[in-house]
């Protein structure tokens, strides 16, 4: 598989067990994928064979999520006269010391946001 392919698999949700979970990064070197989730009302990750997530996605293709540190979910960071934010459906967040930094919490809020 192609790092491009692998790249695709990241940011992308699935349905695992009636729970939500997203694909935060796919490592060719090892075959395996780190796949967010919440069970027991806790946010956790996941480590998950690519053919595993491969065969989730496949059945999943209607589910979407802003793709981590996407050209799009990097247009939600915006820097002000007081700091840098990141847009949200619930208004701005922030403000933060730097775009590195809203960028690093707004992946967490979308990781967040699927729970």
């Amino acid at each position: 598989m192609s790092n491009r392919n692998l790249a695709r698999f990241e940011g992308r949700l699935f349905v695992d067990n009636s729970r939500l979970c997203m694909v935060v990064e796919a490592n060719e070197s090892n075959g395996m994928g780190r796949v967010s989730s919440r069970i027991d009302g806790k946010q956790v990750l996941l480590e998950m064979p690519l053919s595993e997530i491969a065969m989730h996605l496949s059945t999943n293709t209607k589910l979407s999520l802003d793709n981590l540190g996407s050209p799009e979910s990097k247009q939600r960071v915006l820097e002000k006269e007081d700091g840098w934010f990141f847009s949200a459906r619930e208004g701005l967040k922030g403000p933060y010391p730097s775009g590195e930094q809203a960028e690093r919490e707004l992946d967490q809020y979308i990781i967040a946001a699927q729970g």
